[in-house]
């Protein structure tokens, strides 16, 4: 019988999961600041939370608080090559208590584009914001530069002063918001579709289906919304009261 090999198998499981569960309740926070030469940051984030902040810097200040598995060495990333940081968090095996969340300041004046098998939130970024976001949720809150947003799960967008917006859900909803008129709203979703204007004169060219747009359509406006939803489901615009 070959005992032996068998025995060493067990051995080296049941050492790693040794480590795993002594990783349980750890947790563990990090700072790094990255250089930025262009006026572009390309993002390409794994395994964990993305949080988009405004900075104030010419660096890009990253911050990552880890928990359980993701702690151990090696089982975190993150590097800067050229324009793109790439950000990642392992988490494997039987432990349940493992994730990651990384929070990026950055600097003024630079257009983001972000892919992400994670949740991502973006907050206050006044520049472009293109992003890919796989398995969850996209919400962008105050922004002022124009938004390029495709996710499998909902969109949403609060308080938006930009004008150009492009929103695509794949498998749920997706809800905009406007703090002032935009010129171009294009949104689609598998779910429903729900786009708010702010209260004012301003028209607009609206197209809402499957559904009733609560906003009059005008054919001259130069000011274009589009919202379509999903089967079953209804796409609204209307203005806040």
């Amino acid at each position: 019988m070959h005992l032996r090999p068998l025995l060493s198998l067990v051995l080296i499981v049941s050492l790693t999961g040794c480590t795993d569960v002594a990783a349980v309740n750890d947790t563990r926070a990090d700072q790094q600041e990255f250089a930025l030469s262009g006026r572009r940051l390309v993002i390409d984030n794994n395994g964990g939370s993305l949080r988009l902040i405004a900075g104030s810097g010419p660096a890009v200040e990253v911050r990552r608080e880890l928990t359980g598995k993701a702690t151990v060495e090696g089982n975190a990333s993150w590097s800067l090559t050229d324009d793109t940081l790439r950000l990642g968090v392992t988490c494997s095996g039987f432990v349940p208590d493992c994730g990651g969340l990384h929070i990026v300041s950055v600097p003024p004046g630079i257009a983001v584009e972000v892919t992400s098998d994670g949740p991502v939130r973006a907050v206050q970024l006044a520049d472009a914001l293109t992003a890919t976001v796989s398995d969850a949720w996209l919400k962008v809150e105050d922004p002022a530069g124009p938004l390029r947003l495709e996710a499998d799960l909902d969109i949403d967008v609060s308080g938006a002063r930009s004008t150009d917006v492009t929103a695509s859900s794949r498998e749920h909803a997706v809800h905009l918001t406007f703090a002032v008129p935009p010129t171009r709203v294009e949104a689609r979703a598998a779910g429903s579709v729900q786009v708010l204007l702010p209260a004012g004169p301003e028209t607009y060219r609206v197209s809402a289906a499957p559904g009733r747009s609560a906003l009059k359509t005008d054919p001259a406006s130069t000011r274009l919304v589009k919202a379509t939803a999903g089967d079953g489901h209804t796409a609204s615009v209307r203005k806040a009261a």
